[in-house]
């Protein structure tokens, strides 16, 4: 199997329109969900990478340790 990045098509890299927000909303849940089964500590993650946890939870009703900061 190749593992070239530059051979991935630009059509997938770049999705557009409403298959781009759901791409989005598929990976911000599937962090979430990854996050609570492992138990993660969102609180020490980056600021992107944990609003991104924070907004899939939102989607799963999973209620994340210190949703405040």
């Amino acid at each position: 199997m190749r593992h070239d990045v530059t051979a991935i098509p630009d059509v997938i890299e770049k999705p557009a329109g409403r298959s781009r927000l759901l791409s989005r909303l598929y990976h911000e849940i599937g962090l979430a969900a990854v996050a609570f089964e492992l138990d993660v500590e969102v609180t020490e993650l980056e600021p992107d990478s944990y609003e991104a946890i924070r907004r899939g939870a939102r989607y799963l009703n999973f209620e994340l340790l210190d949703m405040s900061a």
